[in-house]
């Protein structure tokens, strides 16, 4: 059996992003904050942790891929020297295009965070909380989380485990209630967190490995076409997103009910990541 760790930061253990002073633009968990010192230390934790688990019962192979930013976010000198790392493209239309090769059998998610708008959710966005006020398919709004599970499941890939705070938790729940979960923190505002202790967290997400690994899981089939809605911050990057595409999608690419927001009929899992 294979697994492929999939490692974001803002949902990690001990984190809760730098408090907006009324700066912009305005980065939550720069990498020259503390925050960011933080979530690099508790993302190599349960990373390690996560290895732990699936080597002790049973995995025969462990990919990590570090999804966040620029993605050379963990002390890779401290973690498991079993576990590979991915290094693939950082373009969207080519998103997790690499589970081809590696064939794994399930993903499991770290520091994953709710989608953006969400009350009390911890540094919540979706992709960039700049640009990107939400995005909707077939009329629900999804996170990250959603669509890296849609897009692993055209690979045959499943979603296993997913440990975070207790909004993003129950955002992944309403997307796949098999998902075994563990909470990491609770949310009482986009930059402010209750701390469970980080022995506890760490211990939980051992077991939960565990179990997830027990279960059988098959990734949820999704039927295309797909309605796709993606509403800006500004009109000008609407605008200028609807040139970048309006000749692959001709008629099936419109505004929407205003012109922040831009709606797409979409044909297959390709062009879901070319507008995502």
């Amino acid at each position: 059996m294979k697994y492929l760790i999939a490692v974001d930061m803002e949902g990690v253990h001990g984190v809760e992003g730098v408090k907006y002073t009324g700066q912009s633009p305005y980065y939550a968990i720069a990498k020259d904050s503390s925050e960011y010192a933080k979530a690099v230390v508790s993302a190599t934790e349960e990373v390690n942790t996560v290895a732990r688990a699936l080597y002790d019962n049973g995995a025969e192979k462990v990919f990590l891929w570090d999804n966040h930013g620029g993605r050379d976010n963990l002390y890779m000198e401290l973690v498991d020297s079993r576990v590979e790392k991915v290094d693939p493209p950082k373009e969207m239309a080519t998103r997790l295009n690499f589970l081809a090769d590696i064939k794994v059998d399930g993903i499991i998610f770290i520091g994953y965070h709710s989608r953006a708008g969400s009350i009390n959710g911890i540094l919540c966005h979706t992709y960039n909380g700049l640009e990107i006020q939400y995005i909707k398919i077939d009329g629900k709004q999804v996170g990250e989380l959603d669509i890296d599970s849609m897009i692993a499941s055209t690979f045959g890939v499943p979603a296993i485990f997913c440990a975070s705070d207790d909004v993003c938790l129950k955002q992944v729940k309403e997307y796949d209630a098999r998902i075994t979960t563990v909470q990491t923190k609770t949310g009482k505002g986009r930059t402010s967190a209750i701390y469970r202790p980080t022995e506890v967290v760490l211990s939980e997400i051992y077991d939960g490995v565990k179990k997830a690994m027990a279960n059988r899981y098959q990734p949820i089939e999704r039927k295309f076409p797909l309605e796709f809605e993606k509403r800006f911050t500004k009109m000008e990057l609407a605008a200028y997103f609807y040139e970048l595409n309006k000749e692959r999608f001709g008629e099936r690419l419109c505004f929407g009910d205003d012109a922040n927001t831009i709606c797409a009929t979409v044909n297959d899992i390709d062009e879901l990541r070319a507008l995502v």
